[in-house]
């Protein structure tokens, strides 16, 4: 294994957050083989998906090895172009941001432009867009869509098990979500456990419905009930929060932003068919969407589910071969 480098970064973004999160935040960097320093090479933003280690230098399970090894090995035989791999720490104090400017939760997509800026600071890197790709798996790949849809700084996005079309990932998960708030015995009862857990997976569910509900807020006052899609004591639907989630929707943002996406030299979208939070029928909606507003991309649905899909990021990535020219191939064999 190849020790990455990590970054202190002293975020002007969150200082101050509404959550109180802190404003200093790790970044880690895995550097391509053949890098020194002088050649200049591409990167790649990787996006962990909600509740993960804002990491990929370490193993998921005791099978096999870390994503950050895998990518690496295939960098060097030339199935993934070399490019520095940076990860940084967007968790919250609820588990995940989106990677979104929330009013409730912080200046996240704020946070990765300071991030970009950084690292093109710090490591010999091509500092533009067209040699820039955001990427990440379920949260972590809405994250990059929206990145896609509202920056300039990327010009690729690889999208894995992202999340989209809210009614089929999110509210088939609010009545389980109610249940286990209720045998907490409350929302704030619910939180308590974040130190103390135990974190199972009625628990995680629970926590990424509150977490999203607070990502989506617009008003920096919210509590994490009040942010939920109905009321956590009686199960009355609250339309008008649940209107203010389905504007973050990649399905229902695409119409606004297709001509940046129309832009993008690679955007790859993949997901499992038999994903255990719906997400093949949401990926599958946006799929639809894209097609209709003639969106370039590239779509995989494959066998796994949602989770222990490492293994499709190589091939997601690989895709980068058709963008990111061949002098880099050549430098980096050198």
């Amino acid at each position: 294994m190849n020790d990455p480098v990590v970054l202190d970064l002293d975020s002007g973004s969150l200082r101050g957050n509404p959550l109180g999160d802190p404003h200093r935040r790790r970044v880690e960097v895995h550097l391509p083989p053949g890098y020194d320093g002088i050649r200049r090479f591409p990167v790649v933003y990787w996006l962990p998906g909600f509740g993960a280690y804002p990491g990929l230098g370490g193993r998921a399970l005791s099978f096999g090895a870390s994503v950050a090894d895998r990518l690496r090995e295939a960098m060097a035989d030339g199935r993934v172009p070399a490019a520095l791999l940076v990860v940084p720490d967007c968790t919250t104090a609820y588990g995940g941001s989106q990677y979104l400017d929330s009013a409730a939760s912080g200046r996240y997509a704020g946070f990765l432009a300071e991030v970009v800026a950084e690292v093109d600071r710090r490591f010999a890197t091509l500092a533009e867009p067209a040699r820039r790709a955001v990427g990440g798996k379920s949260s972590g790949g809405y994250g990059a869509l929206v990145a896609g849809m509202t920056s300039e700084l990327f010009g690729s996005v690889v999208a894995c098990s992202p999340d989209a079309g809210f009614e089929h990932c999110y509210l088939p998960l609010v009545p389980g979500t109610l249940d286990t708030v209720r045998a907490a015995g409350g929302v704030d009862a619910l939180l308590a456990r974040r130190a103390s857990g135990p974190h199972d997976v009625p628990f995680m569910v629970a926590m990424s419905i509150i977490a999203m509900g607070m990502c989506y807020a617009d008003d920096p006052a919210t509590t994490p009930a009040d942010a939920l899609p109905c009321d956590p004591g009686t199960g009355l639907f609250r339309d008008a929060v649940w209107r203010r989630w389905l504007e973050h929707d990649p399905v229902r943002m695409l119409p606004a932003h297709a001509d940046r996406l129309s832009r993008l030299g690679l955007l790859h979208l993949s997901v499992g068919q038999r994903d255990e939070y719906g997400m093949h029928w949401g990926v599958r909606a946006l799929r639809a969407a894209l097609e209709a507003h003639g969106v370039p991309h590239d779509y995989r649905e494959h066998e796994g589910g949602h989770h222990g899909i490492e293994h499709v990021f190589t091939d997601a990535l690989a895709g980068l071969w058709r963008v990111w020219p061949e002098p880099e191939r050549d430098a980096c064999a050198a």
